[in-house]
């Protein structure tokens, strides 16, 4: 095998299929990418048991052939040579040689008959849409995903399409956050969970893309394909908890709060509040919000903040890392929040793009 390819082709498809592969597996195959080169391009494919991602750049391939590599090392290879040389692989005897201008790297493989390629996916369902639209859905929810929860479900988004709306879900069971975009598909309803680690790599890898993104899905697989690129992952096999039930109705007077200082009021309550519990007293009354946090050797801080609310005296307690994931994602400078009393869960949103419901529930402190 010898072909040479640019290093600006090569390094954007090795970013994305190297991000997936586990460095410290215990079966040396887990972390090799497969290489194949023919008929003027290259493909590399990277496969983690639950995702695999391949894709193509053109190459002048003076030899066909297959191979694996270590993943991370033909990365760092890659990524470490001058960005203008174009870069010569070739494959003698069990090493490769990676030469790039005046470098030469001589990287060990192993045969691609031990690479474990899965079996070919076959899907139910397809539908495109921009890229941009199923990023910032998926954005808007993501950071209230559980990680490494027992109740695995809660481990991963729901993707929701109803025959009006695409919606994602997320919860960790302490938070729910849900976000929707108008169904303009003809693609009938279905319920996916997709892992943690796949919404992650999707979101990174798309990130600021406004061009068409195709979506294939079937029971048991959910698969993205853009340009010469595709991520396929496993779902997760379970029935997601029924988010609709969670989510409250309007209080009477919502409470309008503007975002920058109520962020930079968590952010002080933060210093002093307790390590492991994080919570911040919030007592609004009419006008007004004060917030309070303290620890155990007595330190504490006040806050008194100016709000747009005429409603009853409400004393509450919300974790402050949720409050500002949520402020995180809202793009306007008022946040609303709907709150019936001081021991029932909060619902956040943007005033005026209401596509998006936070709901959280309150801590003890």
């Amino acid at each position: 095998m010898k072909f040479t390819v640019k290093r600006e082709d090569l390094l954007p498809l090795l970013t994305r299929v190297n991000n997936i592969i586990e460095k410290n597996s215990t079966q040396k195959i887990r972390t090799h990418i497969l290489i194949t080169a023919s008929e003027g391009q290259l493909s590399l494919v990277g496969f983690d048991n639950e995702m695999k991602v391949s894709g193509n750049v053109p190459a002048e391939v003076a030899e066909s052939g297959q191979t694996t590599v270590t993943s991370h090392t033909l990365f760092e290879s890659v990524k470490s040579l001058n960005s203008q040389s174009d870069i010569e692989i070739s494959l003698q005897e069990n090493s490769l040689h990676v030469i790039g201008g005046k470098s030469q790297i001589h990287l060990a493989t192993m045969p691609a008959e031990d690479f474990p390629v899965p079996d070919d996916y076959q899907f139910e369902q397809q539908f495109t849409l921009p890229a941009s639209d199923l990023v910032n859905l998926f954005n808007q929810v993501k950071f209230s995903m559980a990680s490494n929860d027992v109740r695995h479900y809660l481990n991963g988004l729901l993707l929701h399409v109803t025959p009006t709306k695409i919606l994602s879900v997320s919860t960790d069971g302490h938070r729910l956050s849900v976000s929707e975009i108008d169904n303009t598909l003809d693609v009938s309803e279905h319920k996916a969970i997709i892992p943690r680690k796949a919404v992650q790599e999707l979101t990174t890898w798309l990130a600021g893309i406004d061009d068409k993104l195709t979506v294939n899905i079937s029971n048991t697989h959910i698969q993205f394909v853009f340009g010469n690129l595709e991520m396929t992952s496993t779902l997760i096999n379970a029935e997601y908890p029924a988010y609709e039930t969670v989510i409250p109705e309007l209080s009477d007077e919502l409470i309008i709060i503007p975002k920058s200082a109520l962020n930079q009021a968590l952010n002080r309550a933060k210093i002093v509040s307790n390590e492991h519990g994080l919570g911040a007293s919030l007592v609004f009354s009419p006008w007004k919000l004060n917030l309070s946090a303290k620890n155990m050797d007595n330190e504490s801080v006040e806050e008194s903040l100016d709000v747009n609310y005429n409603g009853k005296e409400i004393k509450t307690a919300f974790n402050i890392n949720y409050l500002q994931n949520i402020l995180n994602v809202i793009d306007n400078e008022n946040i609303t929040m709907s709150l019936q009393d001081g021991n029932s869960s909060c619902m956040i949103f943007d005033p005026e793009h209401d596509n998006s419901r936070y709901i959280v529930m309150p801590m003890n402190i």
